[in-house]
């Protein structure tokens, strides 16, 4: 027998044109699908875990800490020097490497309005950072009110994200007031300012949004301390998750440029923890879809067995014209990769669909959980006045929408490594069917 003549014969196995369905046909069914699903999840989990790291990463990176972060360190001083801090921006600016810098005063406090209170990391900066700087431009969106009220610098106008808001059940307009500290005398005392919401943004990530008030430094200064507040200068370079050698040269320039006169970071220095726990997670999510597959594949190996023993027979028949060991064990590893094959055809495409309409298969989902949870929750209590809805993704630690990046290498390496799992599944019962025994299986049939 040839290679096409293997071949052929594993194309038969596997189309039955018989009526009836053998337990073994059956078990080729049960072993595609097995593979079809196990394949699904993976697709999906590759598809949003790559999309809402790099956006929380993005969100992290480019609002929070900046590509690169020059601190200064005015402890001692009456007040921040924010005229060292425009020359140092203007100076920054010219250094090959950087395409953006700005000022940013960072400290924390208790922001409060007339229903509640919470604590809140002041930021305060020049308004005109929402339009020059692209990360701000691209990132940050006004759930309510109008961003460009922050440039008046007539008015008392802040920012503030949409957590706080949530928080402080605040609007447009409202006022609030924002409680940091002072030291006068050797004693800490606390000092209110009251400012009015121009707006409330977002940038997606609640985690952030939940943190932040933006303030104009000029209103700031007085409120802001160097005891109790941190002086950068914001970098942003063209690219910070290139070779990490092309950042430290960067940061290098910035330093000398500058005279050593304020400590520089990294992002993956002040972002570090963060980041890795996002890649861990997602390797351990992804490492854990892979043991379900090498599970689905281990079916494979199940189903070649029951389809030796049903056609042993025929086996033997092949082998009495002449048919050898290898062309028949052969045929079974065609019929073993022929089965990953259609359950990669089976499960790829759907997981890629799946994923696609993800956002909106979730809030399906979310509907059909609360029906049956207000449904239950009206029977024990008589009345909805309480219920609080399920959400399946809280929204506190994850972006409002689930963002989706289809990763075709990824796929593309998990394909083959799934046809290389079926092919290692089919060797031993592939291998044990060509040892068939030709004497042995007409002896038994014969009895």
């Amino acid at each position: 027998m040839s290679f096409k003549a293997s071949f052929l014969y594993a194309k038969k196995i596997i189309i039955s044109r018989g009526t009836k369905k053998t337990t073994g046909t059956k078990s080729i069914f049960g072993a595609i699908l097995c593979i079809a699903l196990s394949l699904i999840p993976l697709v999906v989990v590759l598809s949003i875990s790559d999309a809402m790291v790099n956006g929380m990463t993005d969100r992290l990176i480019n609002l929070s800490s900046a590509h690169l972060q020059l601190q200064y360190d005015f402890i001692g001083e009456e007040n921040i020097n924010k005229e060292l801090l425009d020359v140092a921006v203007d100076v920054v600016k010219n250094v090959p490497g950087v395409t953006e810098s700005y000022e940013m005063i960072t400290t924390i406090g208790l922001a409060a309005s007339s229903k509640a209170r919470c604590g809140a990391t002041v930021k305060a900066c020049k308004p005109e950072i929402f339009k020059n700087v692209s990360s701000y431009t691209k990132l940050f969106s006004s759930v309510e009110g109008n961003i460009e009220d922050f440039y008046n610098l007539n008015n008392r106008n802040v920012l503030i994200g949409k957590g706080i808001a949530d928080k402080l059940q605040l609007k447009s307009g409202d006022n609030i007031r924002i409680i940091t500290t002072q030291k006068v005398n050797d004693k800490i005392l606390p000092k209110m300012n009251s400012f009015k919401v121009c707006a409330v943004i977002s940038c997606g990530y609640q985690e952030l949004d939940a943190l932040w008030v933006f303030v104009p430094v000029d209103y700031a200064l007085d409120m802001v301390k160097p005891d109790t507040s941190v002086a950068s200068i914001m970098i942003e370079t063209a690219e910070p998750f290139g070779k990490q050698g092309q950042l430290r040269q960067v940061q290098r320039n910035v330093e000398e440029a500058t005279g050593f006169m304020a400590n520089s970071y990294r992002w993956d220095e002040l972002n570090q923890s963060q980041y890795e726990n996002f890649a861990s997670t997602k390797m351990l999510l992804v490492f854990i879809m892979l043991l379900i597959v090498l599970v689905a594949c281990v079916n494979i190996s199940s189903c070649l067995v029951m389809l030796s023993l049903e056609r042993r027979k025929e086996i033997a028949i092949l082998k009495s014209v002449g048919t050898s060991n290898s062309t028949i064990s052969m045929a079974f590893i065609f019929v073993g990769i022929m089965i990953g094959l259609a359950g990669i055809l089976i499960g790829i495409p759907t997981g890629i669909i799946i994923s696609l309409n993800i956002n909106h298969i979730v809030w399906a989902i979310e509907q059909v959980v609360n029906i049956f949870a207000r449904l239950g929750y009206f029977i024990g209590n008589g009345n909805l006045n309480s219920f609080y809805e399920i959400h399946l993704m809280d929204e506190a630690y994850y972006l409002e929408s689930i963002p989706v990046h289809i990763p075709f290498i990824q796929i593309l390496f998990y394909i083959v490594a799934t046809l290389v799992l079926s092919l290692l599944t089919s060797l031993i019962p592939a291998i044990k069917a060509g040892k068939e025994k030709t004497i042995d299986t007409f002896r038994k049939a014969g009895a």
